[in-house]
């Protein structure tokens, strides 16, 4: 109960630091419209639908605030330490579920992805499931026990992507351990994973569109080493870079699970194989699976989506602290791991994703005669909508050379045009919205401009983060360009 209340506490801590950014006004936008309405949206999206339906009935009983938003990620990493407590003790043990929240809490990636009002924390908690009742029913064969692992396998496909994956191989794993064992419950295992399947056809359609619509065109960036290392990497450091508190944090993670693994499959002194080997199968296929398909298709694989798979990287240091017989050393790592995650944690609460709030509140001040604001990418236009006065009308510039990875037709209060001069007047101000060091859309944008005098243009850094030589490289400075549409200059096709 002192973890959980320690947790709540903890995780809410500064949740309304940052502006709400473009995928959290998407899942704002988004559960305004009605349940059938939403699924057929979400059809031009790449996200499963359960998230969303689950965020929508809890705004509609809390409201839509930022903080309530926000707040429903939070009781996903919440659900995560009760599961992990209550469902752990089955698999490590008392102690050794207590060691696994406390290393829960230590996690900064899910402290990081609590303050987004997005499904990663609901798909890390539905991946756990997975990975413990799976671990469980290898164990037991008990029919209970298999009926969950079912359901949580549904909820982590319905979820994310990365959750269908994940939850994939870890059936892969529980129906190949039977049938080595010569086990008849991999028959009913088989039974139950068809059922399950079933109840997934229906989205397994919308799957394919979406894997059609991603050829397309994609944001994640292309395959890399590097972008393999950071899968392992990140769930350790400070949002997007490695601090001084990170350092230790990999060091003793991964240094431990090394040695797990030697104790378990080379010198065999410990019998936690399964529960081990799980837990490597379900990261590192997941990983693997992802790789391929950013390999040969399109790329897929970023550090983000790893949240749903992070909590299978402290299953072997549970492992460990239950095994060890050394009290000081199991303190020392145990301690050491709690300070440095929430000190990393903490930090990374004062991270904000822009300063959309600021530009608004500089237009209206700066600028109060404009009322038309221009968008040539997504990442200003939904922000912009929720901080903007009522009598702002945003639009949404898009051709046929457009490049958008968000269904921009979520938005209420998103006006779409291929033509300026189909909305302004001559000599009418506006403003273009652009991001420094922006490619995405250039185009547009310069066509926007070739069509108007140039007024001013101001630059808006955000006055909430504390520049230095790291944090610089991932803060958004936004462009206003205060423009007069001139219609004597002639469009270009």
């Amino acid at each position: 109960m002192l973890i959980f209340l320690v947790s709540t506490l903890f995780y809410l801590f500064n949740i309304n630091y940052s502006d709400i950014w473009i995928d959290e006004t998407f899942s704002k936008a988004l559960v305004e419209h009605s349940f059938r309405d939403m699924i057929e949206l979400l059809k031009n999206d790449f996200h499963p639908p359960l998230y969303f339906f689950g965020l929508k009935i809890f705004v509609t009983i809390f409201g839509s605030s930022t903080f309530t938003l926000r707040a429903f990620s939070v009781l996903g990493v919440l659900s995560i330490i009760v599961l992990g407590y209550v469902v752990g003790q089955r698999v490590f043990g008392k102690s050794g579920a207590l060691y696994f929240c406390l290393l829960l809490l230590s996690l900064p990636m899910l402290a990081s992805y609590s303050h987004d009002a997005r499904m990663y924390t609901w798909g890390a908690f539905s991946v756990t499931g997975v990975f413990l009742y799976a671990a469980l029913y290898i164990s037991s064969n008990k029919r209970k026990d298999l009926i969950f692992l079912m359901v949580f396998s549904l909820a982590a496909a319905y979820i994310h992507y990365y959750g269908l994956i994940a939850a994939f191989w870890a059936n892969v794993f529980v129906a190949t351990l039977l049938f080595a064992r010569k086990n008849s419950s991999w028959r009913i295992h088989l039974g139950y994973s068809f059922v399950a399947a079933l109840l997934y056809l229906p989205w397994m359609f919308v799957l394919f569109h979406h894997t059609i619509k991603a050829q397309g065109g994609f944001w994640v960036p292309a395959l890399t080493l590097q972008t393999i290392f950071s899968c392992f990497v990140l769930p350790f450091t400070q949002k997007f870079w490695i601090s001084l508190y990170s350092l230790p944090m990999i060091i003793i993670v991964y240094s431990i699970t090394l040695w797990v693994i030697y104790r378990n499959y080379i010198v065999k002194k410990d019998n936690q194989g399964i529960v081990l080997g799980l837990s490597l199968f379900i990261f590192g296929f997941t990983i693997l699976t992802t790789a391929v398909i950013s390999l040969f298709s399109q790329p897929v694989l970023y550090h983000r989506y790893i949240t749903n798979i992070v909590t299978m990287l402290i299953v072997p240091p549970t492992l460990f602290f239950i095994t060890i017989k050394k009290k000081w050393l199991k303190g020392v790592l145990i301690t050491t791991l709690l300070i440095c995650g929430i000190v990393i944690s903490l930090k990374a609460s004062y991270f904000s994703y822009g300063p959309y709030k600021q530009s608004i509140e500089y237009l209206h001040k700066t600028y109060p005669e404009l009322k038309k604001i221009f968008h040539v990418f997504e990442v200003s236009a939904g922000p912009f909508i929720e901080y903007s006065n009522p009598d702002i009308k945003n639009y949404w510039f898009k051709n046929e050379q457009t490049i958008s990875f968000t269904n921009m037709d979520v938005f209420h209060n998103l006006y779409t045009t291929d033509s300026i001069g189909k909305v302004l007047k001559n000599d009418e101000p506006f403003c273009l919205v652009g991001f420094e060091n922006q490619p995405f859309n250039e185009n547009n944008l310069k066509q926007i401009l070739s069509q108007s005098q140039i007024l001013k243009v101001d630059t808006i850094v955000d006055n909430k983060m504390k520049l230095d030589d790291i944090m610089i490289a991932y803060i958004h400075k936004i462009v206003l360009y205060i423009l007069k549409y001139q219609d004597t200059v002639p469009e270009k096709p």
